[in-house]
């Protein structure tokens, strides 16, 4: 689903990714970890075809993105840190918007909204102003407007940073869930003790771990392969030893 081959990117000549080369099938999830500053968030903006590289090549479903931005953008789902703008809009007037931009048909733009506020169990607030919600809200109200045109990638960027513990377990279903829709899921984070949770799962052997630092992986494998290499995944603190390891 996700080819990116040779993978560069400086500003005025200062390199900040560096020649980095990976897949992510369908149904498969690629966690990306780094001390802040290593990239991780470039990494996402440049696969969301927001920032354009400075060399290497990005392919989704088989189409070169960046020579087709037109054609692949409507197959990319991107959610990133935080909620910002349209604070006087309500949850239903904010969907409607994104509805229209996403170029949805008005015939079948009022059942997609009613599926996707169901989906994220918010339908209760259809008719309340955005600048009203909690942060959980906001987050539900994200993956809402996202769901709206279907996208085969998800990239999230930190997605557990604004929630609660309880808000943390919903969202590990939820990415479970996409996962189960063989939604091709990128996920960049600082919270160790979250990514380790993919690790307690079936698809272990589907769930990619990604190490940045000085501009390209010092790390990618699978949960499966890290433990196999005796690597404790199923609690925090062998994840953590692993990463100090790798970026002191």
């Amino acid at each position: 689903m996700l080819d990116v081959q040779n993978l560069c990117k400086s500003f005025d000549k200062k390199p900040f990714l560096t020649e980095l080369t990976f897949q992510v099938a369908a149904g498969e999830c690629l966690i990306l970890l780094g001390k802040n500053g290593a990239g991780k968030t470039l990494l996402l903006n440049i696969l969301a075809t927001l920032v354009k590289p400075t060399s290497g090549t990005v392919s989704i479903a088989g189409i070169n993105a960046f020579a087709n931005l037109t054609q692949v953008r409507h197959t990319i789902g991107y959610i990133p840190v935080g909620f910002e703008g349209y604070p006087e809009l309500s949850v239903v007037g904010y969907l409607n918007f994104f509805a229209d931009a996403y170029r949805l048909q008005k015939r079948e733009r009022a059942s997609a909204i009613d599926a996707v506020l169901e989906l994220m169990d918010i339908n209760h607030l259809r008719e309340v102003k955005i600048e009203t919600l909690s942060t959980g809200e906001r987050q539900r109200l994200l993956f809402a407007k996202t769901f709206l045109h279907e996208p085969q990638l998800w990239l999230l960027d930190e997605p557990f940073a604004p929630l609660d513990p309880n808000g943390h377990i919903e969202m590990i279903e939820l990415i479970g869930e996409l996962r189960a829709m063989r939604k091709t899921v990128i996920i960049a984070t600082n919270r160790l003790e979250d990514a380790c949770r993919f690790g307690n799962t079936e698809s272990e052997n589907k769930t990619f771990v990604g190490i940045l630092k000085d501009r390209r992986f010092a790390m990618l494998k699978t949960f499966r392969e890290l433990r196999e290499e005796n690597v404790d995944t199923r609690s925090p603190d062998g994840l953590y030893k692993l990463f100090a390891e790798l970026t002191n």
